[in-house]
């Protein structure tokens, strides 16, 4: 739980400390100075608790089961539901990112399935049996976990 004082800012003063949050996140230019910036920032549980809550609202835009997604990341099923709502509001800015990602997503899973089918040729070339094995597991998994 995220501790809050009780005495509220003015609303221009939050304003403008949000366009200062805005303009130091902005600034990451690589995945590793953002994650530099992330440690700079937030405390372990802080990172923890944010990524829980954009992989819910990740994996509820996905269709995975709200109870699925409660037990996998260890949350309440409250918690899951309380951002199921929120995506009921499809103007989320961060329904649209998400919608983005896992367009993204679904194109790289075609073109790596096209060059699996054309590429992983069991019985005409060494090891090959393995990659079909793996590669039969890795599409089984994502049917089944719908990731």
């Amino acid at each position: 739980m995220v501790n809050i004082s009780r005495r509220q800012l003015p609303e221009e003063l939050l304003e403008k400390i949000y366009e200062l949050f805005f303009q130091i996140f902005n600034k990451f230019e690589t995945k590793q100075s953002f994650f530099t910036l992330m440690d700079d920032f937030f405390t372990p549980k802080e990172k923890i608790l944010l990524a829980k809550r954009i992989t819910i609202i990740y994996l509820l835009i996905k269709k995975i089961e709200q109870r699925n997604i409660a037990d996998f990341l260890k949350v309440s099923t409250s918690t899951v539901c309380k951002y199921a709502l929120l995506l009921e509001n499809k103007d989320s800015e961060m329904v649209k990112i998400m919608e983005e990602i896992i367009k993204k997503e679904k194109i790289f899973d075609f073109i790596d399935n096209l060059l699996a089918d054309f590429l992983i040729q069991p019985g005409l070339k060494i090891g090959h049996w393995d990659l079909y094995w793996q590669h039969r597991r890795k599409k089984e998994r994502k049917q089944t976990y719908g990731m």
